[in-house]
């Protein structure tokens, strides 16, 4: 089967998971092409993935806050531009490729060819967990309107696809059969790595600019941090800080202590299939990230914070080693189960 797989380009996460399924894939004797945006279109070509160049979305931060008004702006002026590019790519690559089927990672492009061209769709992404899925009161309590206002983007985002394939670190019952859950999807460097017990702990920003952090972490001096994401490279006394580099971050988190992170799934997934207990301080006005954050605290596998301060690092730091590692086995097989999920939902659409 030829595959158009669409990738959200805004956030690596949605490249790291998308490099395991087009490999778990390819395996099984698919064709996979891959359409996304911004940083993952590099990526994706330099891990030699066949993949087409579009425009896509654009968040804009500042702080450890999603800045909504100027994100909507931003995709407002450049969307003349990326429609037309968009329209070449579809009519030029994608035609040539002349797929069978589509998935989307939470992706406009790859879901708007589907539709017009009449091919079965199918949803694999994290997302849609939000809308999907039944959530106890005990989490719902703790989510702000920014979780319902991301719910209700998520549900007509990609709507009506014939299967929805729900990777996730938490499992809350699905809501029609039409919704699989999985484990979560790791990148193959980080499903070989050895799991050892460091000093360091691993600070992971996906969006530069929250002044706070580095502050925080010189004050609970007698931790090593290593961070990445500041927007800085370089020491200061116990914080290094460096540019990404994606074998050495491995390797850091491989062998750290714990993790500090905003909420994205990824970074959490990764970490917690690696037995490392997690603080989780999500974007503001990122209703998902809550979502993640609210239930990693649940699960009791590491700490949740509105905002970074020396007082939330020194708590963290402080319970290290009174956090369990996660026990659940499908948080060790979800690469198997999502190739394996898709693989089925897309032979029965077709």
């Amino acid at each position: 089967m030829k595959i158009l797989y669409g990738v959200m380009g805004e956030g690596l996460g949605h490249t790291m998971r998308a490099r395991a399924l087009v490999r778990g894939l390819e395996a099984r004797g698919h064709r996979v092409c891959v359409a996304t945006s911004s940083r993952a279109v590099p990526i994706l070509r330099g891990h030699g993935i066949e993949t087409i160049a579009i425009d896509g979305l654009a968040l804009a931060y500042r702080d450890g806050a999603v800045l909504r008004a100027r994100s909507v702006a931003t995709v407002a002026r450049a969307a003349p531009h990326a429609l037309r590019r968009n329209v070449r790519a579809a009519l030029g690559e994608v035609r040539d490729l002349r797929p069978d089927a589509v998935v989307t990672d939470f992706d406009s492009f790859a879901y708007a060819v589907g539709r017009t061209w009449g091919l079965p769709i199918v949803s694999f992404d994290h997302q849609h967990v939000l809308d999907r899925c039944r959530h106890p009161r005990a989490i719902a309590e703790r989510l702000s309107p920014d979780f319902r206002a991301a719910r209700a983007f998520v549900r007509v985002k990609t709507p009506r696809c014939a299967h929805f394939v729900v990777t996730s670190f938490f499992f809350p019952p699905p809501r029609s059969a039409k919704t699989t859950l999985v484990g979560p999807v790791v990148r193959p460097e980080v499903a070989a790595a050895r799991p050892t017990r460091g000093e360091h702990v691993v600070v992971y920003q996906s969006a530069n600019g929250d002044r706070r952090l580095v502050p925080a972490l010189l004050a609970n001096a007698h931790v090593p941090f290593v961070v990445y994401g500041a927007g800085a490279v370089g020491r200061v006394r116990n914080v290094e800080l460096r540019a990404f580099d994606e074998a050495r971050f491995v390797a850091d988190l491989a062998s750290a202590r714990g993790v500090i992170a905003n909420g994205g799934f990824t970074t959490i997934a990764e970490a917690l299939y690696l037995g490392k207990p997690v603080l989780s301080v999500p974007l503001r006005h990122q209703g998902e990230q809550e979502l993640n954050a609210a239930y990693l605290a649940a699960l009791g596998l590491g700490m949740r914070a509105r905002r970074i301060d020396e007082e939330v690092v020194r708590s963290f730091v402080d319970h290290l080693d009174r956090f369990p590692a996660a026990h659940d086995v499908r948080l060790g097989t979800g690469n198997a189960d999502a190739v394996h999920a898709v693989e089925r939902a897309l032979a029965e659409a077709a």
